[in-house]
């Protein structure tokens, strides 16, 4: 049976429920040695002076600096030796006029000296020195408490200990401080279709995410992170490792996955038996899912299973209580200005953060929408932050100034952001380039459109039409401000099962015989060359290509990439798929080459003619590069790579 949602709970609404529980920091004493990362319980105040007494500076000769004055080379003044001071060593000399003793470099200060002359500033004439230069009271003297006087607040509350205050402490005469103990925090992740990292992936199985995010997220966060492993959606076994958790007295509770209202989501009914449910959706997206549980005064988090989901409640709601155990204060959050590059919408019923990318426009940050469903781990490492968009606000607007909320701290973007047709060349080119890029596959007509819209730097685009490839798109889209470098070649066919079953030679096969298929997305450049090379089988079968595209059982299933329609092939979900061999080679499938197609790179006339766009340049143009093709199955050079095929008419090549 389905569940309803309860009412759904505001962000602030959620933090007062948060508020409500009696949490308490928890402090431990530690020893210097053990004290680096940790964070102080409480103000530090020093226990002596540092130094603790004063000092000399340098070699020389301890004195009144009263008896120096006037002294120079031609006429120095003369004092008796009255001994020497030692290092480590407690003196009973004492210093008077006209009479100086030797002291070295870290020596105590002997009494009725008030300053030190420098052994090169000085000669010895039989037992008595010559001081040919006049010094200050004070000079090459470090007074008593000059650093740190007894008392001194040294370290505030809420410090994360580095070495050098390790080495303030030390010099204070500590050799103990208080800390908060890291608050422990048990994780569980739910789903049966959840396997951990490292081992093989069974078919319909996927790898478990969520726990190494949300354990590292807690040890970033100042925890100590306890994986519990993964649960079925079996309310029993749920149940053992929340009881597990309570008994090893965690000071709280995470899972993942199994939040929503579905038949098989089970957090819910699990957390009513145990505790009181104090919340069940929270108007937050993504992250709508979340439960809060109050476990006898343990917090316990239902989080969502999709990762990006998670991270947003997990960075919201969670890591500020772990914070607060630990003792840690909120990190400044980097923001940066951004102008947004398309209209981005919202379902305005709810609070939402938008995962965007940055890119740098001549001064002016321009923020693009990642668009990407939340399951989607690469839709975190895509971004360089999120933009909050407000209850009640429907939409942003094209060219609207927004603020960005950075996902590090450094607010480094990428030398070079490619938008458009993915491909193994691609990466292989990007690998070359000695400075950090970013790449997001759109399709061809996708990096087009991102380079219209002064988006992308560069685009990879392979767009078949009847008079060749590439150029004519962009004679007739009219884009100012882009050159066209020829790239490489690729093969493009069917991707088949191991050895060609169906023993399929031509796309006429593939129709005659009634085989299942999944297509590419529309837009695409391969779906563009599909359907070209469908319209000719439907020539050759003499039926109308209309009928022929209803005629083929998953023609209407689109796949976004090589890979998915290859996944496809390899699962038995389709018979062949459209796609290019160096895909079907590496996952061991069969290939029939129906085209060699050429990719190019579509590119920003202004990014080509920077230091950053040369570079890119040259590796497309090099001999390492052409060699990475050459080896590369399903993909062979072009003469010329590099060159400028197209030029818009503002370019002058």
């Amino acid at each position: 049976m389905r569940k309803e949602f309860r009412d759904l709970i505001d962000p602030e609404g959620f933090r007062d429920l948060l508020d409500g529980f009696s949490l308490k920091r928890k402090t431990e004493s530690v020893s210097l040695d053990g004290a680096l990362g940790k964070v102080t319980a409480e103000d530090v105040y020093a226990r002596s002076d540092v130094p603790p007494f004063s000092r000399s500076l340098m070699d020389g000769y301890a004195l009144v600096a009263s008896d120096t004055y006037g002294a120079d080379e031609e006429n120095p003044n003369r004092l008796s030796i009255g001994g020497e001071v030692k290092i480590g060593e407690k003196s009973s000399l004492v210093v008077t006029e006209d009479e100086t003793v030797e002291i070295p470099t870290g020596a105590g200060i002997p009494a009725g000296a008030n300053a030190v002359v420098m052994v090169e500033d000085t000669e010895l004439d039989g037992d008595e020195l010559l001081v040919k230069s006049s010094v200050v009271p004070g000079e090459n003297v470090l007074s008593a408490g000059t650093d740190i006087a007894t008392g001194d607040l040294i370290i505030r509350e809420g410090k994360e200990l580095t070495p050098l205050e390790i080495a303030k402490l030390a010099a204070s005469g500590l050799e103990a401080v208080e800390v908060a103990t890291a608050p422990e925090v048990g994780i569980i992740s739910t789903g049966p279709e959840l396997v951990s990292p490292g081992g093989e992936l069974p078919e319909a199985m996927i790898y478990d995410v969520n726990s190494s995010l949300l354990i590292a997220g807690v040890r970033e966060a100042g925890g100590r992170p306890h994986g519990m492993g993964i649960v079925n959606d079996d309310l029993d076994e749920m149940g053992e490792l929340i009881d597990q958790g309570l008994e090893k007295e965690y000071d709280l509770l995470i899972s993942s996955g199994s939040t929503s209202a579905g038949p098989h989501d089970m957090v819910y009914d699990v957390l009513e038996d145990r505790g009181e449910l104090l919340a069940h959706g929270v108007k937050i997206k993504p992250g709508k899912p979340t439960v809060l549980a109050d476990l006898d005064g343990t917090p316990f988090f239902g989080l969502p299973g999709n990762p990006s989901s998670a991270y947003v409640v997990y960075m919201n709601f969670v890591a500020p209580v772990i914070r607060k155990l630990a003792g840690r204060k909120k990190p400044e959050t980097p923001a940066m200005k951004a102008k947004l590059t398309e209209r981005t919408t919202s379902e305005g019923g709810r609070m939402e953060q938008k995962f965007v990318g940055i890119v740098d426009r001549e001064g002016e940050n321009r923020a693009y929408p990642i668009n990407k469903v939340s399951g989607a781990v690469t839709l975190l490492s895509q971004a360089d932050g999120y933009v909050t968009i407000a209850e009640g606000v429907n939409y942003l607007d094209r060219d609207e100034d927004v603020e960005v909320n950075l996902l590090t701290g450094d607010g480094a973007l990428p030398k070079l952001l490619f938008i458009g047709s993915n491909c193994v060349g691609l990466n292989r080119l990007l690998e070359l380039l000695p400075f950090e890029v970013r790449s997001l596959s759109r399709g061809s007509l996708g990096g087009v459109k991102a380079i219209e819209n002064d988006v992308a730097d560069v685009a990879g685009i392979h767009v078949w039409s009847e008079d060749g490839y590439n150029v004519p798109l962009l004679e007739d889209r009219q884009l100012e401000g882009v050159k066209l470098l020829r790239g490489y070649g690729r093969e493009q066919g069917l991707i088949l099962p191991p050895g060609n079953p169906d023993e399929i030679g031509s796309l006429e096969d593939l129709v005659e015989k009634d085989l299942r298929i999944v297509n590419r997305t529309s837009g695409s450049g391969t779906r563009i060359l599909f359907d070209h090379l469908l319209g000719k089988a439907a020539d050759n079968l003499g039926v109308e290509i209309a009928e022929l595209r209803r005629k083929i059982p998953g023609y209407e299933v689109e796949l976004s990439t090589h890979n998915a329609v290859a996944s496809a092939v390899r699962d038995g979900k389709a018979r062949a798929g459209m796609g290019i061999r160096s895909v079907a080679e590496a996952k061991g499938l069969g290939f029939l080459k129906l085209q060699n197609e050429e990719y190019d790179f579509l590119c920003r006339e202004d990014v080509l003619e920077s230091p950053i766009g040369e570079k890119f340049r040259e590796e497309l143009s090099g001999q390492d590069f052409s060699a990475i093709i050459e080896r590369t199955p399903g993909l062979y050079p072009r003469e010329g790579a590099g060159e400028v095929i197209y030029a818009s008419r503002s370019g002058d090549d």
